[in-house]
C-alpha cells in the first residue's frame, strides 16, 4: 500500500489503539470532517431551494450542531481514553519494575554470597576452622538455593500476571471449562502460603465440607484467582491475625469466601478494588508491597468461566472475598 494511504487509514490507527471507530479519535477527525463538508453542502442547497421558509434552513442548522457536539463529545472521550491508557502504560512499567527489583536484588545478592562460599570452599580450611563448621556449609548452601528458588518463583509469578493482564486487555484470556476440585485447589494454595502466611503472623483456616462437588473451571487460572485472594489476605493484614476460607453450595454453585481482619478498604474506594493497577490508600501508608492487578485478574477469570465475584468491606476491621462458580454437570 502507498505511504499515503497508509497515513489515511484510520481503521489502522484505530486497531493499533486497540479502539473502537466511535471510540478513535482520527477515525472521529475524519468523521466530523467529512460531516461537516456534507452539512454546509446539504444546508447551502436546502437554503436555496426554500428560500420563503428559513425556518428549516435553521432546524438543519440546528441538527448539524447537535450532531457535532455529540461527535465532540465522542472526540473528547476518545483522547481520555488514549491519555488514560498512557497513564496506566507509565504505571505499569512503575509497577513492574518495582516488583522485580526485590526479587532480583535478592537473586543477585544470593549469588554472590555462594559465589564467595564457592571460592572459600577452593581453598585449604583455615587453622582455625572446626570439622562443625565445614559441616554446616552444605546446609547453608541449601538455605541460599531455597532463597533463590523463592526470588525466582516470585518473578515467575509476577511475569505471568502482567501476561494475563495483556492477555486481558487484548481479549485473548483462553479459558479451558473441566470438572475440578475448588477444595484440592484451595488447599494446594493454603501449602504454598503457609511459610509466608506464619512470617506474616497470619493463621489460615479452612472450612471445607467433604461434600463441596467439583466446579467448571480451569484449573491454572481458578488456583491463580484462589492464590490472588489469600495473597491479599495476608498481605493486608498489618496486624496479623486470622484468615478464614470457608468453602460452600448453595444452589448449583460451589462458594468461595475468605474472610480476613486486615486493614479493610475506604467506602469512597470500594468502586475501585476491581479497577487495574487500583491499590487502596492505606495498603500505600503502611507501605505494603503490590502490583494492584491480582483481583482485576481474578474477576476476569471468574466472569469468564460463567461465575460472579464479590466483596464486602469495613476499613479498621477488615475485609470479605468471595466467589462462585457453577457446579459441574457430569461429577
Amino acid at each position: 500500500m502507498p505511504q499515503w494511504k497508509e497515513q489515511l487509514d484510520v481503521f489502522k490507527e484505530c486497531r493499533i489503539l486497540r479502539l473502537r471507530p466511535w471510540q478513535c479519535p482520527p477515525f472521529l477527525i475524519v468523521a466530523m470532517g467529512l460531516i461537516t463538508i456534507v452539512s454546509m453542502t446539504g444546508t447551502y442547497f436546502i437554503a436555496t431551494r426554500y428560500t420563503e421558509e428559513p425556518e428549516i434552513a435553521a432546524l438543519i442548522v440546528i441538527a448539524v450542531t447537535v450532531l457535532f457536539v455529540i461527535v465532540g463529545n465522542l472526540l473528547v472521550t476518545g483522547f481520555n481514553r488514549i491519555a488514560e491508557a498512557h497513564r496506566m502504560k507509565s504505571e505499569f512499567i512503575s509497577i513492574a519494575s518495582h516488583q522485580l527489583r526485590s526479587p532480583l536484588s535478592i537473586f543477585k545478592w544470593t549469588v554472590d554470597v555462594l559465589e564467595r562460599e564457592v571460592k572459600k570452599g577452593e581453598r585449604p580450611p583455615a587453622g582455625g576452622e572446626t570439622p562443625a563448621t565445614q559441616e554446616s556449609s552444605p546446609e547453608r548452601l541449601t538455605n541460599f538455593i531455597h532463597t533463590l528458588s523463592q526470588a525466582t518463583e516470585h518473578m515467575i509469578r509476577l511475569v505471568n500476571s502482567l501476561l494475563e493482564v495483556s492477555r486481558i486487555e487484548a481479549d485473548r484470556l483462553v479459558l479451558q471449562k473441566e470438572p475440578l476440585s475448588l477444595t484440592d485447589l484451595t488447599k494446594t494454595v493454603l501449602e504454598n502460603y503457609k511459610s509466608y502466611a506464619k512470617a506474616s503472623n497470619v493463621a489460615l483456616v479452612l472450612h471445607a465440607p467433604a461434600d463441596i462437588p467439583r466446579v467448571v473451571g480451569d484449573r491454572d487460572h481458578v488456583l491463580m484467582a484462589i492464590q490472588n485472594l489469600v495473597d491479599n489476605a495476608v498481605r493486608y493484614s498489618a496486624n496479623g491475625g486470622t484468615a478464614t476460607i470457608t468453602l460452600s453450595q448453595k444452589d448449583s454453585f460451589a462458594h468461595f469466601r475468605i474472610e480476613d481482619q486486615g486493614m479493610g478498604i475506604a467506602v469512597q474506594e470500594k468502586k475501585n478494588v476491581f479497577k487495574k493497577f487500583f491499590r487502596a490508600s492505606n495498603g500505600l501508608k503502611y507501605q505494603t508491597e503490590g502490583t494492584g492487578i491480582g483481583l482485576y485478574i481474578a474477576k476476569a477469570i471468574i466472569d469468564g468461566l460463567g461465575g460472579t465475584i464479590g466483596f464486602s468491606s469495613q476499613e479498621g476491621k477488615g475485609s470479605v472475598f468471595w466467589f462462585m462458580l457453577p457446579i459441574a454437570v457430569n461429577q
